[in-house]
This record gives C-alpha cells, structure tokens and sequence, in this order.
C-alpha cells in the first residue's frame, strides 16, 4: 500500500479579495456510548471543539402529561 500526503484545498476564490481567508475544517466521527451524544457534545464544546449532533423534538404522550423532547437523529 502507497499512503501519500493529502493535497491541501484552498476554500476561496484563485484571485481576488478573500484569498485565504477562509480555512476549510476537517470532519471526523465519534463513535460514543447509545444515549450519550448530547452529553458528549457537552463535553466537546466546553473543551473549545465544534460539534454538530442532529436532533428532532418530538411530542411524548402519556395519559397523565405531554412532553417536548429532543430526539437523536443518528443513534
């Protein structure tokens, strides 16, 4: 197997103002314990880390009360 050093993306313009300017992030997946996304974006954003966790709010019923809830999209 070759590994090669990847090539670097430049996310502005090839000439003209903003050249540079903006920097593209490199993405990567966590894997975390079931349940434990939203306090693992917690613990990420205290440390300064920008994370994204898709979430959908939804309405539980029970016979006594209805609650608002924010679901995980990806488990």
């Amino acid at each position: 197997m070759i590994l090669t050093k990847p090539k670097s993306v430049n996310a502005g313009p090839s000439s003209g103002t903003g050249e540079g300017v903006a920097h593209s992030k490199r993405w990567y997946v966590a894997l975390v314990r079931m349940h434990h996304e939203k306090k693992v974006a917690e613990r990420l954003s205290k440390m300064g880390i920008d994370s994204f966790v898709p979430v959908q709010q939804q309405i539980h019923q029970w016979s006594d009360r209805r609650k608002m809830d924010d679901t995980v999209l990806l488990p």
